[in-house]
Parts: structure tokens; sequence; C-alpha cells
């Protein structure tokens, strides 16, 4: 049963960042076991049962929502072997996408960090096709997000609006002075509900989430 992330995990992730090394952490691992990961477990756990009970379009699975907490240093000039966050992601549920596809598949995501938690949703990474897909919407439907962006209950939840990185130029065969140029040019359609940390650490944070699985 998911009680919250204790406030042991936010230290232990306070302490990871000054002493990100295997060492220390290996030192330390029975911590980041008992106050990360096994919270993690229990919450992905939990969130699966609500999901099938309520009939929500969104897996959860320890295999696939779980983050590792080691870092991908292969490109990387920093050589830290660890990331300072907890990362858990709960994607749709896509019967038509294929296992073999590397499609970017649309989701919700929880962020654990000492003072930057966060909700977040939508798209991190379309792939070419999606965009291009996107983007032929958007070319004529561009409005609808305009709207979307500056409707009170939305930015009320999401104060940043509907966010990504963008081209630095308008994408290749589309007017540069497109009235939704700055929709066109987005890479990313992403959501983010910053969170105290205080919320994370109790039971409540179920009911968050999925006050929140609209984002998607």
């Amino acid at each position: 049963m998911f009680q919250g992330f204790p406030q042991s995990g936010f230290q232990f992730l306070n302490q990871l960042k000054d002493n990100n090394t295997k060492e220390w952490f290996e030192d330390k691992r029975d911590v980041y076991e008992q106050s990360l990961r096994q919270p993690a477990k229990a919450l992905i756990e939990q969130m699966d049962r609500i999901f099938l009970e309520e009939h929500l379009p969104f897996e959860a699975s320890l295999k696939k929502s779980l983050f590792r907490i080691h870092r991908d240093t292969r490109f990387s000039k920093d050589s830290s072997p660890y990331k300072t966050n907890i990362g858990i992601t709960f994607p749709i549920i896509r019967e038509n996408v294929s296992k073999v596809a590397k499609t970017e598949i649309p989701g919700l995501y929880l962020h654990i960090e000492p003072k930057s938690c966060f909700i977040a949703g939508g798209l991190y990474m379309p792939d070419a096709q999606q965009l291009a897909l996107l983007r032929t919407r958007i070319d004529v439907d561009w409005k609808q997000l305009e709207k979307l962006n500056v409707q009170k209950s939305f930015i009320k939840e999401f104060p940043e609006g509907i966010q990504g990185s963008k081209l630095k130029t308008m994408p290749r065969g589309y007017d540069p002075n497109h009235p939704g140029k700055e929709w066109l040019r987005l890479k990313q359609f992403i959501v983010m509900d910053m969170i105290p940390d205080e919320m994370t650490q109790s039971e409540t944070l179920l009911d968050i989430l999925l006050d929140r699985k609209s984002v998607v």
C-alpha cells in the first residue's frame, strides 16, 4: 500500500547531489531501496489497480513505469553515474502501435526531486512522423491550442501553459507568417504542474495523479 515518499528519500537525493559516486551509493543502497524504490513500486502497483478498476487507458508496471536511476553517460561530459531524481511514467495504452515501433507514446509523468517535484503530460519526444501529423493538424486548427492555452481552468492547473522546445525557424513547407507559427515551431507538447514536496509524502499523491490524468 502506497503511503508516500518519506522525507528520508528526499534527504537521500539531496545527499546524492554532493556524493554522486558508486561507492557512496552502494553504501547507502538500503536507504534508496526503502525510501525511494519501494515507495515507487507501491505507487505503480496501486495506480495499476486503480487504472484497471476505473477503466482508464494507462499502463502502470515496474518495467515500463519506473525510470532507472543510473544515468547514460556515453555521450555526456558529466560522468556522474546517478540521476538525482526519481521519474515515473504511466503511458497511454495504444493497442494499434507496433511493439517494435519507436513511436513516442503520450503519458502521465511524475518527477520526484527535492523542491522540484512536478506532474507532467503530453508528448516529450515525438518522432518525425508524429510531428508531421501534428503540424498538419495545427496548420488548420491552431486556434484550438490558442483557446485552450488561455482558458482560466487550464491556466489554473498549468500556469506555464503548453510548452516545449522549438525550432529556431518555421518548419519546411510552412508560411513564415502563419498566424499559428509559434505552435508550428514546437518540437514538444508538454504541460507541467509543479507540486510541493509535501504532496508526494502521503497517499494523497494518488488522488493528485488521478486528478491530473486529463493532461494527456
